[in-house]
């Protein structure tokens, strides 16, 4: 009898835990953004706070969902108010990229809708390749926060 129950319990268990939040958001290229609004910047610089940042998280202020780093704090900065029309400007700028046309943007997309973008340095040349070093996942939470968790790339073998 308790071995049953123990097999039923678990079975409620992963019943439930696909209901759960946490599911993971895809990604997909976006050259072409028009933005409207005021955005929130999460520019992830690594291990020196005053190096050029690595990756920009943008999202807009107004939106339905918040991104917040996961683990909080270490490495990122955060900054409000970056008006819509000149956010990818100020992106490159951050970046330390001159060309706004090289930046490598990617829209995070949940339900089939853009709720944020990952801008990036280009991927030439070869030592701004963000891919390469770090893996970024997305999480979203039950009060619609996305956790955005930067890790070092298993598949890098340079550090």
């Amino acid at each position: 009898m308790g071995r049953s129950l123990l097999i039923i319990l678990c079975m409620f268990a992963l019943l439930f835990s696909s209901c759960v939040p946490g599911q993971l958001f895809t990604k997909y290229s976006s050259y072409d953004v028009s933005l409207s609004g005021p955005y929130t910047f999460l520019l992830y610089t690594g291990v020196y706070q005053a190096q050029v940042g690595t990756v920009i998280i943008m999202y807009p202020q107004r939106g339905a969902y918040r991104f917040q780093p996961n683990p909080p704090a270490y490495g990122w900065q955060i900054r409000k108010d970056v008006p819509g029309t000149t956010a990818m400007s100020e992106a490159a700028g951050t970046l330390g990229i001159r060309d706004v046309r090289t930046l490598r943007v990617q829209a995070i997309m949940h339900e089939g809708k853009a709720i944020g973008y990952q801008v990036s340095p280009p991927t030439q040349p070869p030592g701004y390749d963000i891919a390469s070093y770090y893996e970024i996942s997305y999480f979203l939470t039950k009060e619609k926060t996305i956790n955005v968790q930067i890790l070092p790339s298993p598949v890098y073998q340079e550090y």
